[in-house]
């Protein structure tokens, strides 16, 4: 096979898994995901002044695209309002994202199997260039959710 065609091969599989790992990710319910919000180790890691003062995220977070609303899912870009479902939703949605960033960081890479040698280290860039902002971007926002939503609270959100 020609690099050009490993090549585009593995564009076409980078598009068609992020398109169905993106859509699976926008079906889970919220009772999933609450299910998923109240494991402890999903708030362990750096604390929201380490994303600050470590990777700067206030100055870059806000330049990456929103694809939240594709396949049903919500927009994390602005909070329409401070109601406490809203931010409850927010909270969700932050784990939705990350779920499915983390899903394509662990997908992304497969096309090391067929492209040739000197070509490996493009799935391995793509991959973590394009999930691992997003990712940051997940834990940061819900660390500052996690203030006001608990994962442990009562949810006032409703399928």
């Amino acid at each position: 096979m020609s690099n050009l065609v490993a090549v585009a091969i593995a564009v076409v599989f980078w598009v068609g898994a992020s398109l169905l790992i993106g859509l699976v990710g926008s079906r889970l319910s919220l009772g999933t995901l609450r299910s998923i919000a109240r494991v402890a180790w999903w708030l362990r890691g750096p604390s929201v002044g380490w994303y600050r003062r470590q990777l700067q995220i206030e100055t870059w977070k806000d330049r990456l695209p929103e694809a939240g609303g594709f396949g049903g899912g919500m927009s994390k870009r602005h909070l329409l309002t401070r109601q406490r479902s809203a931010l409850e939703r927010m909270y969700l949605e932050t784990v939705r994202a990350e779920l499915v960033h983390t899903g394509l960081l662990a997908v992304q890479w497969v096309p090391v199997l067929w492209l040739h040698a000197g070509f490996r280290v493009l799935p391995v860039a793509y991959a973590v260039i394009a999930n691992l902002p997003f990712i940051a971007v997940q834990r940061y926002n819900r660390l500052r959710l996690s203030r006001i939503v608990r994962a442990d609270d009562h949810w006032s959100i409703d399928e």
